[in-house]
């Protein structure tokens, strides 16, 4: 390979590494802890389980005491089984009878105890295994969470690919070389490329995978392409169980059982057990049932089945051989498979989750190789400022996930019982925890010191939480154990493995390795930052001009900087208002647009997404006549690239949800070019030098 090529994929692969570090590690420790996310929910509740089998369950009973609080006449209800708890979940669509009460007409999600037939809501029945499932594809944040998982997953590949490239010479020489007592760089640099391999198919499959579930839409595009923009059509042949029927009448027989159907599925083939179930038009003349279900994976890797019975006549409407492979359908369930390790039981997943940890760290050292080697005497001071910083801001981040994940695990179980909102509790408690402690290692200044407090709380911590599962709830290991509530002991004897790795890697860093580093070596003052700057900026001036504020082209006839950033702006503004007025002008072709269950006054997320998109260009448009401050610019341009997303996701939307709405398009297309030229002119107005 030349040197060119070998420059150009080793700097693909660093920035495209650093940049999604922080993410991309957010995104293996809580996506490690989400694979035992039902172990999880067991042991926070610290009840036994009863392991009944799904086909098992008394569903009248259940369906009888919804209708009597629910009304189920008319509603689609979607079951979800899970694996092994005692709760499963009931989505309920708004009824479609017209003869329907207000309270038929509600749609309504919760759990249901399958031996009570209690419900709980969704914030009620919350737990931090669900907490972490959902925080490692960031769904916290609200619409733009999930593709931000995406984008990461896809630039993971790209640092995965350019790694492989760059190390290809070096991985095995490498992998048999580690030498932990060689130079601090060095140790970092055979680490990460070591453990990298060791890593490196499963860090593949979940960059595949996880862009594809995250960024799913834009797989879903060429294929509305394929099925002339009939969506409907699309997704029952992709989700089939998602098929709707149109309500005729309400029945006046009496609803056969659903039991006998659930078991009659599984009855004449062994080792299948059900996943999902459906009923369609509860009450109505055209009912249907559904379930689908699959074999387990020691017996078929891919086996999935569904069958949907028109209720009363009997009559089998749709099946689907678990034996038999259909492309459009399994696939997606090999995706999920090699995505979530549900296949393999729990040792698969154990592997999983040392190599979703084994990952963090090839994370970790990829960043501390950065900052070692950006640390040098022959660098500016601010220069090693901002490497420091970065290094503190990405391991104050990075490591304190463990301390305050195991935290967590002792805050739910001491609180158990406590919140009716246990979503929010979690929420606060973990966000506020991990906030405060990654502004002490921030400020603190000391990776090492964050390594070892990171190690040696997460290792007391986690030695608490089997012994506190036995106080509160009663559930010491022997216990357990005999009672056959693995699940419950899995976490357990899971935490208390990771707190005495934790506590042996803690004894095993020396004050000999703080040493090794390159700020040790070349230690910044931090007490005397100010004089540090004003000698390395008069050391600058005596060596070159200083650099104007704005830099102006020969040509007298160019646009000045901020002048093509105002006037963006500006354009960005007036594409806003023009995408209104097209949406308005609908009304002259006898279309609708009023919105689905408007009031006549505009609700607040209305004013919200006006002041967020409209608004604030208008502000930024105003600001930059006046305000030039480097803070200011770097705002600009983190602003300028959200808003460059969110005009490139609503084109791609458009396109998908109103493919002949030609005008509009036309309109949003011009609104992201926009963003994308605003992007480019603000990120070289925030690297413009002030003298």
């Amino acid at each position: 390979m030349s040197k060119r090529n070998h420059n150009i994929f080793f700097n693909t692969h660093t920035v495209s590494g650093i940049v999604i570090s922080v993410a991309l590690y957010i995104i293996f420790f809580a996506g490690a802890f989400a694979l035992f996310k039902e172990e999880i929910a067991i042991w926070e509740e610290g009840k036994s389980i009863s392991h009944v089998e799904r086909s098992d369950i008394d569903y009248d009973k259940i369906f009888k005491t919804l209708d009597d609080q629910y009304e189920l006449t008319g509603r689609d209800l979607q079951l979800n089984f899970g694996e092994d708890r005692d709760h499963i979940y009931v989505f309920m669509g708004a009824s479609k009878d017209s003869l329907a009460s207000e309270k038929g007409k509600q749609p309504n999600y919760f759990y249901v105890d399958i031996n009570s037939v209690d419900t709980k809501t969704y914030p009620e029945q919350y737990s931090l295994g669900e907490f972490l499932y959902r925080l490692h594809f960031f769904a916290q944040l609200p619409s733009i969470g999930i593709y931000l998982a995406g984008f990461v997953a896809l630039f993971f590949l790209f640092a995965i690919v350019t790694g492989v490239i760059v190390h290809w010479k070096k991985i095995i020489p490498n992998f048999y070389t580690f030498n932990p007592k060689a130079a601090l760089k060095r140790v970092w640099v055979d680490a990460h490329t070591a453990l990298g391999v060791i890593g490196l198919p499963f860090q593949f499959i979940f960059a595949v995978t996880g862009a594809y579930f995250c960024l799913s839409i834009l797989v879903l595009l060429p294929a509305n392409t394929l099925y002339n923009n009939d969506q409907t059509k699309l997704m029952e042949d992709l989700r089939p169980e998602r098929k709707t029927y149109e309500w005729i009448a309400r029945a006046e027989k009496e609803i056969p059982s659903f039991n006998a159907f659930s078991k009659n599925t599984t009855s004449d083939r062994s080792d299948f057990h059900l996943t999902r179930g459906f009923v369609k038009n509860y009450g109505g003349t055209n009912m249907k049932f559904g379930v689908i279900g699959e074999y387990k994976d020691n017996k078929r890797f891919i086996g999935t089945g569904r069958t949907v019975l028109d209720v009363f006549s009997g009559e089998i409407e749709e099946q689907k051989n678990p034996d038999k492979t259909v492309y459009k359908e399994d696939v997606q369930r090999v995706i999920s498979r090699l995505h979530f390790g549900d296949y393999g039981g729990i040792p698969m997943k154990i592997i999983y989750f040392v190599l979703a940890m084994i990952t963090c760290f090839v994370i970790i050292t990829g960043v501390l190789i950065w900052i070692e080697a950006r640390n040098k005497k022959g660098m500016t001071i601010s220069q090693r400022l901002y490497t420091a910083k970065v290094g503190h801001i990405y391991l104050a981040i990075c490591l304190s996930m463990l301390p305050v994940t195991a935290l967590a695990f002792l805050f739910v179980k001491f609180s158990n019982g406590y919140f009716e909102d246990k979503q929010t509790a979690i929420y606060y408690f973990y966000f506020i925890v991990w906030l405060i402690v990654i502004f002490f290692f921030r400020f603190k200044r000391d990776n090492y010191a964050t390594n070892k407090y990171s190690l040696l709380l997460g290792a007391i911590f986690g030695f608490l939480i089997p012994i506190s599962n036995g106080i509160i709830s009663g559930n010491w290991i022997w216990n357990t154990f005999t009672q056959h509530q693995f699940e419950i002991v899995l976490v357990d004897v899971l935490w208390i493995i990771i707190a005495s790795i934790s506590l042996v890697f803690y004894f095993k860093i020396q004050p000999q390795v703080k040493a090794q580093s390159s700020f040790n070596k070349n230690q910044i003052d931090y007490k005397n930052i100010s004089a540090l700057k004003a000698e390395a900026k008069q050391n600058s001036s005596n060596d070159i001009e200083a650099t104007k504020l704005e830099v102006k082209d020969d040509n007298h006839n160019s646009i000045p900087m901020r002048t093509k950033i105002i006037t963006l702006w500006i354009f960005i503004i007036l594409g806003f208002i023009f995408h209104h007025i097209y949406g308005l002008a609908n009304v002259f072709f006898k279309e609708s647009v009023f919105i689905e269950g408007s009031t006549g006054e505009t609700p607040f997320w209305a004013h919200q997404w006006r002041i967020l998109m409209e608004g604030l260009a208008f502000l930024f448009a105003v600001m930059t006549v006046q305000v030039s401050k480097k803070w200011f610019r770097w705002v600009s341009f983190i602003w300028g690239i959200i808003v460059a997303l969110f005009n490139v996701y609503h084109v791609i939307e458009a396109m998908m949800h109103e493919a002949t709405n030609y005008s509009e398009i036309f309109i949003l297309l011009l609104m992201a070019v926009a963003s994308i030229f605003l992007v480019i002119n603000l990120n070289k107005w925030k690297n413009i030098q002030v003298a």
